[in-house]
């Protein structure tokens, strides 16, 4: 089968390489290795320990994450682009039109229990927790493996910002998986589940890498939401968990060592690149402690500032990365 997607001639100077993963793609696609069981041996070790840890609220999300076939679109809103908070407040708003509609869809493959149908009518009791499980997968599943995501990720897409400056996008397709194929104008995806068209109609494509997807690239099935492809990163240099060095209290030397609150900031920067207000939402405080904070642990070389437009943006390093799993300290 064969998912086509359609160029026209305003389409490929509107296509984008997304600079970082993508928070609720990678909740998503973690959520389906960790129901799999012939994903690449890298997995094994990050799945094992995952499985263990699971909570009641995490639970839920199976449901709505099977590990073959669909899912529904509103888990990954384009938003999530910009962070995981600004995400997971798409998700909450997601309209219940759309709600009632992806759900309907996902219940022709799965047996959905009865919360879904109070998720489906606009529960916002229900949308809350299914919010907080989002987070809390996030924050213990994926933020905990994100230096060895970006070990992957990083120079992925450095090649790939290179190869678009110096040989076009179509010298990228072949960089970005073996079941990609461009034919001018049709991008065509190799898919076991999927045979249908997409027109982009200028609305060019935003490509995201992951590090937890793996077997074939991903699209949304709903045309009219924004388009996205998003691609597997090569694993071969990455093992998540790996990266984690288990010491006793490890947390409790990091705030020994900073201070609790910023201790808290720097893991929270560890879950991925923020900006001032998403790091002060994220930690609970005001915007100009969370920006005092960010400075110190900028100058003192734990993270990375950059400005990008009217905002900054805060990213883990190396160096922050080996305090927070202790090799650091």
């Amino acid at each position: 089968m064969v998912f086509r997607i359609h160029f026209d001639c305003t389409d490929l100077a509107r296509t984008t390489i997304a600079q970082r993963p993508d928070p609720l793609w990678e909740v998503l696609l973690g959520l389906h290795v960790l129901q799999g069981d012939e994903e690449p041996e890298v997995f094994g070790p990050w799945r094992e320990r995952a499985r263990a840890r699971v909570s009641a609220l995490e639970q839920e999300l199976l449901t709505l994450a099977p590990p073959v076939g669909y899912s529904p679109d509103f888990l990954t809103p384009r938003a999530a682009g910009e962070g995981l908070e600004v995400g997971l407040t798409a998700v909450a708003a997601t309209p219940p039109v759309q709600l009632m509609s992806e759900l309907r869809r996902l219940s022709d493959s799965v047996r959905l229990p009865a919360w879904t149908r109070r998720l489906a009518a606009g529960d916002t009791k229900v949308m809350t927790r299914l919010v907080h499980g989002l987070r809390s997968f996030h924050r213990t599943k994926i933020a905990p493996q994100m230096p060895i995501i970006s070990t992957a990720i990083e120079p992925a897409v450095a090649k790939h910002n290179d190869t678009v400056a110096n040989r076009g996008f179509e010298s990228l397709i072949p960089q970005l998986h073996r079941s990609l194929d461009w034919a001018a104008p049709v991008l065509s995806v190799d898919t076991p589940h999927i045979d249908r068209d997409l027109y982009l109609n200028g609305r060019g494509l935003r490509l995201v890498p992951s590090f937890f997807c793996w077997k074939y690239p991903m699209m949304l099935l709903d045309p009219t939401l924004p388009p996205v492809l998003v691609y597997p990163v090569r694993h071969e240099d990455a093992r998540p968990d790996e990266v984690v060095v288990r010491r006793p209290d490890r947390e409790g030397a990091v705030a020994d060592l900073l201070g609790k609150t910023r201790a808290q900031v720097l893991k929270s920067i560890s879950g991925g690149a923020c900006s001032t207000s998403e790091l002060a939402a994220r930690v609970g405080i005001s915007l100009a402690s969370a920006s005092e904070h960010a400075r110190v642990l900028h100058n003192t070389g734990l993270v990375t500032t950059r400005r990008v437009g009217s905002s900054v943006r805060h990213t883990l390093n190396r160096v922050g990365a080996d305090v927070l799993s202790g090799t650091g300290i």
